[in-house]
């Protein structure tokens, strides 16, 4: 059976603080606070969890945070990370209830050493298999070459596996030279890495059919409220929620969220149209949640249904499902 793995090189623990209304320079108490062991693989992981189905995720994680990652083990949601030196960074997020805005701050954790990537590369090929999934996701730690990204592709497509990329700066420049399947990343992100402004749909649905003809299949650009926009070998098109979204609980991980959606929709062999709706109504759905990935199941069925999904660019009426490697 297909596995789905997800590699998250730089883990975090995440730190939820609300308070009823931020004020700078003021004494405040929290209305709520929580501690998630995260990063967004394994954000991705839990919401492929929340779809029932199972994930092992690897990567790197401190010594000192360790315990956090393995608590989450569960059935269906295995943890094989590899431990380097130092703690794993926190990212704190002050949620502010009388507006809504958030506000993130990260702080420093591990750096990891030319052994430490030696040994994740390891535990990788120990795991791959012909057709499995691998989701490689978020930024690289200090320490980690930018070519990191690169080299894993790079083995997890000579192992036969479908590659998607979820990453930003040195991490998704150089990490698309191995041509990974699919990869996800914002518009920012797209933008920083084609060094060109994409102020609207088409431009960006131009933008990533250039990069399909450079040998990825599928080219996933998230737009926040926007929904996601989808490029394949024959079409691009667009999916989005058709009414505005409830009182959102937080909006971390939903990206993280959006790829789980993609993932699951792969192994499932779904097309594109199909696959892209999964992913919109996941990271919607993650909306919701305090906990990033940690949705409802019946809620993602709920959105589906509203969920619009238009043309862009078509060049060929066939939709097809994103190829398996074999």
């Amino acid at each position: 059976m297909v596995k789905i793995m997800t590699v998250t090189a730089n883990s975090a623990i995440d730190l939820l603080l609300e308070v009823e209304s931020l004020v700078p320079g003021e004494t405040l108490s929290a209305l709520r606070a929580k501690e998630f062991a995260c990063g967004k693989g394994i954000n991705v992981a839990k919401a492929i969890e929340s779809l029932g189905h199972a994930v092992l995720c690897l990567g790197f994680a401190g010594e000192r945070s360790i315990d956090a990652f393995h608590v989450l083990q569960t059935e269906r949601f295995k943890t094989d990370l590899t431990e380097v030196s130092g703690k794993t960074r926190t990212n704190i997020t002050l949620h502010d209830s009388a507006s809504g805005r958030e506000t993130h701050i990260r702080t420093a954790g591990f750096s990891v050493t030319q052994d430490d990537c030696r040994r994740l590369c390891e535990t990788v090929k120990s795991y791959a298999e012909p057709g499995d999934i691998v989701i490689i996701s978020g930024s690289l730690p200090p320490g980690a070459p930018d070519d990191f990204y690169r080299n894993l592709i790079e083995i997890c497509r000579e192992r036969g596996m479908t590659t998607f990329l979820d990453a930003s700066g040195p991490g998704l420049t150089l990490g698309i030279e191995a041509k990974p399947d699919a990869i996800k990343p914002n518009q920012q992100e797209l933008e920083a890495l084609l060094g060109k402004s994409l102020p609207d749909e088409r431009s960006i649905a131009e933008a990533s059919r250039e990069l399909v003809s450079q040998g990825i299949q599928r080219v996933y650009v998230s737009r926040g409220e926007h929904g996601c926009i989808a490029a394949c070998e024959n079409m691009t098109i667009s999916a989005y929620l058709n009414t505005a979204p409830e009182k959102i609980v937080s909006r971390v991980g939903c990206g993280d969220a959006l790829v789980a959606g993609l993932a699951v929709a792969a192994r499932q062999g779904l097309d594109a149209e199909a696959a892209l709706r999964l992913g919109v109504a996941c990271g919607t759905a993650n909306l919701f949640s305090l906990e990033p990935g940690r949705f409802e199941s019946a809620r993602v069925n709920d959105i589906n249904s509203r969920i619009v999904v238009e043309d862009i660019l078509t060049l060929n009426s066939a939709v097809r499902p994103l190829k398996a490697r074999k």
